[in-house]
């Protein structure tokens, strides 16, 4: 399958590395040195003899071995003579990252995206791009983009596809401090040849991809944007932020990658009707497809709520009635066991208040396990903050992982501490499969996103 030469090629070459810092064909080298890469890497650099240690080349026809993948970082006018030599080498693979075409106001810039597309078509070559930051497959320990931090992400099952380069790196910095998992992530940029179906398509059958985040703009055919998405969610979910609610960020659309996007509202409406599921923001998004790629679907909106202090424990319930979220009513078996392990001066009911057994990690324990087990709880948020020390109040790790093992209930947890606080225990309910937020409300609608597939696996009958 052609993707597999774009995501997991033995054979790289970059066109247009540079030797200065201060060049996007530099950083790409880079990134390739630094991400653990297996395969080859190749640079054409007419000017030089090497390029950071690696052998640069006059041009790609000197290269004696086959290419996999071509990275062209060019100015936009010498993109198509290089892209007819690509076709010459017989490289199907190109990923091009100059800018300058269609996202600019000038016609050339309109003119010139036609030509690459005709050209691509007659030497049967796929482009990611023009106009993009590149790509990364985490899976396959490469980084095929200007941005080396890339590959300090941690490896998961969410893969990422977006309109913008912007919202990868938003993206980046969010997930490497809450310690998010992704797989591979696409800067489409102004999608001459390959677009969001094709790719969705790939990942409908990529085994490492487990759950799909989409940040879109707008897209010319957008009926063939919501049959992949249709066909995808009948295995994975997609998750989708749609930019472009206002009418002027609908018109910056334009300008940034050259799409068409139009009302909000119709397309939100459509997507929906389709079986994705709709984030508010781009956190939002990464943040509910994290949770799809690590838990099952919920399968009822009965949620029970366990915080360490009760004012937390409020702040939830609200949002969980925002919502749409029902608080469980606890069994009577759960309420008589929760009566008998837990004070009379605390809460007891739902949500449960810890705050008074805080410094009892076995009690806490079997209070977290009694919650779990009840029959009228179809799902369970805890939440946990740093209070008091470390000496104190330790997390109960095992009694929650054994809760999460031995039930399988949809599960999230809120925690948040100083930095270099309870790491090992967060790497550990991480493993188990728990999603963590620090923020409560990203807590409930990353819970929100498990009830939501729920319904949209039972509507398409999955």
């Amino acid at each position: 399958m052609i993707w597999d030469h774009f995501f997991y090629p033995q054979r790289v070459v970059i066109i247009g590395v540079s030797s200065s810092s201060k060049k996007m064909g530099y950083h790409v080298l880079k990134s390739l040195k630094e991400c653990g890469f297996k395969g080859k890497v190749f640079v054409v650099n007419p000017k030089h003899e090497e390029v950071l240690g690696v052998k640069a080349y006059p041009s790609l026809e000197a290269i004696s071995e086959p290419i996999d993948l071509a990275i062209l970082v060019i100015p936009s006018k010498e993109v198509i003579e290089v892209l007819r030599e690509c076709g010459k080498k017989r490289v199907k693979c190109v990923l091009v990252i100059s800018s300058g075409f269609s996202e600019s106001d000038l016609f050339e810039g309109e003119e010139l995206q036609r030509n690459l597309k005709k050209v691509a078509e007659e030497e049967g070559i796929r482009i990611i791009g023009p106009n993009t930051f590149g790509f990364v497959n985490l899976d396959g320990d490469l980084n095929a983009s200007f941005t080396p931090s890339f590959s300090l992400l941690k490896k998961g099952g969410v893969s990422l596809l977006s309109q913008s380069g912007g919202i990868c790196h938003l993206i980046l910095a969010y997930a490497i401090r809450e310690n998010i998992g992704l797989n591979k992530i696409v800067g489409l940029g102004n999608r001459v040849n390959t677009d969001f179906w094709d790719l969705l398509s790939y990942l409908n059958r990529d085994e490492s991809t487990k759950s799909i985040a989409l940040y879109l703009e707008g897209v010319e055919e957008p009926r063939r944007l919501l049959e992949a998405i249709k066909d995808t969610i009948k295995f994975k979910p997609i998750v989708v932020h749609k930019a472009g609610k206002s009418q002027k960020a609908d018109k910056a659309a334009k300008s940034h990658t050259g799409s068409l996007a139009g009302p909000y509202k119709v397309y939100q409406g459509a997507l929906k009707q389709y079986g994705a599921i709709l984030a508010k923001d781009p956190l939002e998004l990464i943040a509910m497809a994290e949770t799809l790629s690590l838990q099952s679907p919920l399968r009822g909106n009965r949620i029970g709520v366990i915080s360490l202090v009760a004012g937390l424990g409020m702040v939830i319930l609200d949002l969980l009635e925002e919502n749409g979220f029902e608080v469980a009513n606890f069994s009577e078996l759960t309420q008589k066991r929760l009566f008998e392990l837990m004070p009379p001066y605390t809460i007891r009911t739902n949500p449960v208040d810890l705050g008074y057994i805080a410094n009892n990690k076995e009690l806490c324990g079997e209070v977290i396990k009694t919650v779990f087990e009840d029959e009228n709880v179809d799902g369970v948020i805890l939440s946990y903050i740093y209070s008091w020390s470390e000496d104190f109040l330790e997390l109960p790790v095992e009694a929650i992982c054994e809760a999460i093992s031995k039930t399988k209930k949809p599960s999230v947890m809120c925690l948040d501490t100083p930095p270099g606080i309870w790491e090992e225990e967060r790497r550990r309910l991480k493993e188990a499969g728990l999603p963590i937020f620090t923020r409560p409300d990203f807590a409930v609608r990353a819970l929100l996103g498990l009830w939501q597939y729920g319904r949209i696996r039972e509507r398409f009958k999955v």
